[in-house]
């Protein structure tokens, strides 16, 4: 249950007035008077006890793509879809062909890296003589420059013309008009939207396919804001999804910035092995978040909580039985139970069961 919720399970039998009434009274003045045995046969007590934590939280998250192995490929010349190679499913190599398309400017590539290499060859034979003549003191110093210089330009602009062929993965001498539009790495091919006949290019928003690696996926959710100080990147969580029996392990990725307002949530990313690919995209995960080795909290039943909607106490039996008030500041939720961060100590006793009664009665009695 989340703590927004206590106020309700401690108050909920009194209209509002009274329920403020009830708690600041009994949080008014010490309260020396001890309850019948009559009224104490309706009460539970549970000590304040300090535990080992296993789980700090148990929230509801989503399986997503990983982002960082997921690859929306669009076409990067213009051209039209002339052959489909694979289906929305299939598995994929890296550099495997995806789709086959055809433009002119491949064509345009391949002519420029000609001209390149014949300008790049020229220029070098020219550089050649000058350095030649420049040894023979037969140019003048700002021509032999100028070679130089020429030699270089075309040089570069080779490069250029080499470096496009290779972004359109056509090697020098291939003469072709058809590019084919290849995985960046090993995956499963998730989307396809390319069509036989369409025309692509570079400033089309769509991706032609979507290849993801589904070895890993992310889990997002949102964690409670009293949890953020029990969590760290790399901590350990216990996923389950429906479809399965079993748990599937993996470790926290990033804790948002941010808390959203409404809920009082951060968002925390999960990565997730998943070797077999059990794990899909979209489904529904539970997921729990497993405590670092060794953390001992102080801890009260949620059910002893009472609350004015700004501060929470619970009622606390002396040595010698009588009750009172305690304000204590609380932290996680830890499922039925709550972390006490300050206002109590181990070993004391509290209503754990009948504390909004309890302090109904000692409110009217004070």
């Amino acid at each position: 249950m989340t703590l927004r919720w206590l106020p309700l399970l401690a108050l909920a039998t009194l209209p509002a007035c009274g329920r403020r009434d009830a708690v600041e009274a009994t949080a008014s003045a010490a309260v020396e008077r001890r309850l019948t045995p009559a009224q104490l046969s309706f009460l539970r007590f549970a000590p304040v006890a300090e535990t080992e934590a296993t789980d700090i939280a148990d929230v509801n998250g989503t399986i997503e793509f990983d982002a960082e192995r997921t690859a929306r490929l669009g076409a990067p010349v213009a051209g039209r879809v002339v052959e489909l190679l694979v289906d929305v499913g299939d598995r994929v190599d890296a550099d495997q062909p995806l789709v086959a398309l055809e433009g002119p400017e491949l064509k345009s590539a391949e002519a420029e890296y000609v001209r390149a290499e014949s300008d790049d060859r020229l220029a070098r034979q020219a550089a050649g003589r000058a350095e030649r003549l420049r040894a023979a003191r037969a140019i003048a110093e700002k021509d032999w420059q100028q070679a130089e210089e020429e030699a270089r330009k075309a040089t570069a602009e080779l490069e250029r013309a080499r470096a496009q062929l290779a972004r359109l993965h056509v090697a020098p001498g291939e003469h072709t008009s058809r590019y084919l539009l290849r995985a960046p790495f090993a995956g499963t091919v998730v989307e396809r939207r390319a069509a036989v006949g369409m025309e692509a290019g570079a400033e089309s928003g769509e991706p032609l396919v979507v290849v993801s690696d589904l070895s890993r996926v992310r889990v997002n959710l949102r964690l409670p804001e009293r949890q953020l100080a029990l969590v760290r990147p790399g901590q350990p969580v216990a996923v389950r999804v429906d479809a399965y029996a079993e748990e599937f392990p993996g470790t926290i990725a990033a804790i948002g910035d941010v808390v959203e307002d409404a809920t009082r949530t951060v968002p925390v990313r999960c990565t997730v092995p998943n070797p077999d690919r059990l794990l899909k995209p979209a489904m529904f995960a539970r997921v729990v978040l497993k405590a670092p080795p060794g953390l001992r909290l102080l801890v009260v039943p949620s059910s002893a909580l009472l609350s004015d909607g700004k501060q929470f106490q619970v009622l606390v039996r002396d040595g010698d039985g009588r009750l009172a008030p305690r304000r204590i500041e609380i932290g996680a939720e830890l499922g039925a139970q709550v972390q006490v961060l300050s206002g109590l100590h181990a070993g004391e006793q509290v209503v754990s069961e009948g504390a909004l009664f309890a302090a109904r009665q000692l409110a009217s009695a004070t």
